[in-house]
């Protein structure tokens, strides 16, 4: 009895080793999705983020669904005059979590080694052609100067476009936008020149403002002087004008006697009317005076 025990408690053991050694654990990461991978192809169900365990040869395959900032660089254009730029586009985008989505994708797309299926290549399966010719289609029916002037607005068109064209896709895509515009040099030298005269007009613009100003506040200020000079003129002529009224003979005649009176009151002194001093007889009876 007791070999017996001892014989079913070995069974026991080799057939949990048996059966621990058929089975795996495997964990399905958040912001991703799973599917169980057997000898005859996937299980039907999409499991959410967990823990789970496979048995035998089956396999567990995981679908990135994490939201990823994307650079798609370097897309040639060949603009509406006939130059070629190169474009690079950015965008923010993730696989779609619906079931059917998940579904399509694992059943469109051979997971590698890593048993992995990464966004990159969903991307390169259902969006690059997307983004390359969207951006071809909106910046090829510019010229490049008006790329150069409209980037905002190129921008928000190929944005509207492209987020469009991916709602038929398992990607979900956001703030789609332009990144780096490599111009060729040609075109880079040509802009840089334009941004010259720009300036160089601003500048002379603006000194020429300065200068009108200037002109103008010298011509205000020679305006305000010419009007002090007339009104100073005016003055003096109304002054001249208004003695010149009050000057009368009678005034003048008034004005002489009174000279004469203060003049006769030196005694020492000789007085004669002025009239008088070119007569010879006036003349001779001073000189006669001084030498007496």
């Amino acid at each position: 009895m007791r070999l017996t025990m001892m014989n079913l408690s070995k069974v026991l053991l080799l057939t949990s080793a048996v059966v621990l050694g058929g089975c795996s654990f495997h964990t399905v990461e958040p912001a991703s999705k799973g599917k169980i991978l057997t000898t005859s192809g996937y299980q039907p169900e999409v499991l959410e983020p967990g823990k789970y365990t496979l048995w035998g040869r089956d396999d567990m395959v995981i679908l990135d669904t994490s939201s990823k900032v994307y650079n798609e660089s370097q897309i040639e254009v060949k603009l509406k005059d006939k130059l070629t730029l190169f474009v690079d586009v950015k965008f923010s985008g993730r696989i779609s979590s619906n079931p059917s989505v998940v579904n399509t994708i694992f059943n469109d797309i051979v997971a590698g080694p890593d048993r992995l299926v990464a966004f990159d290549e969903v991307y390169s399966v259902y969006g690059r052609m997307i983004i390359r010719n969207k951006t071809r289609e909106i910046i090829s029916e510019y010229d490049v100067d008006d790329v150069h002037a409209n980037y905002k607005r190129i921008s928000q068109q190929l944005s509207d476009a492209v987020l469009e064209s991916f709602k038929s896709t398992p990607i979900e895509l956001s703030q789609v936008m332009i990144g780096n515009i490599n111009y060729p040099d040609v075109i880079n030298a040509s802009i840089e020149a334009n941004e010259e005269r720009r300036l160089a007009i601003e500048k002379e613009e603006a000194q020429a403002a300065i200068d009108m100003t200037k002109k103008t506040n010298e011509l205000v200020l020679a305006q305000k002087d010419y009007e002090i000079e007339i009104t100073r003129a005016k003055a003096v002529r109304d002054a001249n004008k208004i003695i010149g009224e009050g000057i009368t003979e009678d005034l003048l005649a008034l004005r002489a006697l009174e000279v004469q009176s203060e003049m006769a009151k030196n005694n020492s002194a000789v007085f004669m009317p002025y009239e008088a001093m070119t007569s010879i007889g006036a003349q001779n009876r001073i000189y006669s005076t001084k030498n007496d």
